[in-house]
């Protein structure tokens, strides 16, 4: 307890006890806390709200847009559902997982360990059978003579995977091998959130550190630490079956409050500027993480657009071309097939503005009504696939040629 480290013999006391030391925050801390310091990890940094917020909304928007397989050939371009590469991608990789899951997941590692790792499974003749999500703390990229191999350990036992079959998506990092973990570049950082987050929680359970010292008026006797400390227990145990919150003390002792208070400390401050900063190390927008403080509503319809153009765009591309060049050979690649994400979902916008972009595409000739009903999952109509123009539209080339006159009747 506290009070035996207080009221312990002279042998006994720590060099806080010693009039000569200093009172400081890091020797206050040794002696009432032990080791105050603050572990960053990726499994430690995702117990603070604003981190993981940032990357579920990265990972779910990621996983939630919608990834085909299409063939372009001559000016046509179509679903691939013929290529055994469009159910896995599209709707189930493994055995374990969806789609969805699968890449809500990858995406997750990415972020939290700066790479996320698939292995391709084909069969004696080269086939896509299965795409297995390895986990990136158990696999790592080594060279082997003069080839690099990526090693995987888990329950099944060691595996070497070669380079052609391994879907390797990476984080922004320092080699062009692998990624660097977001988590890691920043610990400093989200350590001050974790830091912040546990002064709050000491604080408001009043029982992480002490909130004062027990000092002494007079010169005690030899015999008096014991005394003392049986007055100090039982004012504690009156207080606690009291309603009565206010300790009393015996005249001979005197109470020094310790605790900062979180407005001196600046706590609240502290917690919403480290929950914007991070915001900012993921480049995802404040409000889509619950911090509302400075949202309006022009400028959250703004910041959405923002984030589908620089935050998911770039992360969409990552995967476009790593599983292109993974997925597919040469020769398929050649013969149109890729990866498509539809970003629509994320930019429909409101049915007002919806209607207003379905206008201007059928007036304007270059889409026709079926294809919007067809946006809208709606099945399509007869004579609805006509294309329309605007009376208003001429060609280029009839642009200032005189109109030919009407047949007199």
């Amino acid at each position: 307890m506290i009070l035996d480290s207080l009221f312990s013999s002279p042998s006994q006391r720590s060099s806080i006890e010693n009039p000569d030391t200093p009172l400081t925050g890091q020797n206050l801390g040794e002696f009432f806390g032990g080791d105050m310091s603050i572990t960053v990890n990726n499994l430690s940094a995702m117990r603070l709200a604003a981190v993981y917020a940032c990357i579920y909304v990265l990972s779910s928007s990621i996983a939630q847009l919608p990834l085909g397989v299409m063939r372009k050939q001559g000016d046509t371009i179509e679903a691939a559902k013929d290529h055994p590469a469009y159910w896995l991608l599209h709707d189930e990789p493994n055995v374990w997982q969806t789609s969805y899951k699968w890449r809500e997941t990858k995406q997750a590692h990415v972020l939290g360990w700066g790479n996320g790792y698939t292995q391709i499974i084909r069969s004696n003749r080269g086939e896509l059978r299965e795409l297995v999500s390895r986990h990136p703390w158990e696999t790592d990229l080594v060279k082997n003579g003069n080839r690099w191999i990526y090693t995987n350990y888990d329950e099944d036992g060691p595996r070497a995977i070669q380079l052609e079959d391994m879907i390797h998506v990476r984080a922004l990092g320092t080699s062009f091998r692998k990624g660097k973990s977001l988590i890691r570049q920043h610990a400093e950082s989200i350590g001050l959130g974790l830091a912040a987050q546990r002064y709050g929680k000491e604080f408001f359970e009043g029982g992480g550190r002490p909130t004062g010292i027990v000092g002494v008026k007079t010169q005690l006797q030899k015999d008096s630490w014991e005394r003392l400390k049986d007055a100090w227990k039982e004012s504690v145990a009156r207080l606690r079956s009291s309603e009565n919150k206010t300790l009393m003390l015996p005249a001979d002792l005197d109470y020094k409050s310790i605790t900062v208070p979180p407005e001196d400390a600046q706590f609240l401050e502290t917690r919403k500027f480290n929950r914007s900063e991070i915001a900012g190390i993921f480049n995802v927008p404040a409000h889509m993480i619950n911090d509302l403080e400075k949202a309006t509503f022009s400028n959250i319809n703004e910041q959405a657009i923002q984030f589908v153009r620089h935050t998911i765009m770039p992360w969409v591309k990552n995967w476009e071309e790593e599983i292109n060049r993974r997925v597919f050979t040469r020769s398929e690649r050649a013969a149109g097939y890729y990866v498509k994400f539809n970003l629509a979902g994320l930019l429909r916008g409101t049915p007002t503005e919806r209607a207003e972009f379905y206008h201007r595409g059928i007036t304007d000739g270059w889409m026709d009504r079926n294809e919007v009903r067809a946006l809208e999952d709606m099945n399509p109509r007869d004579g609805l696939s006509e294309m329309l123009m605007s009376v208003n539209a001429q060609p280029l080339s009839q642009l200032g040629k005189p109109n030919e006159e009407e047949p007199t009747s």
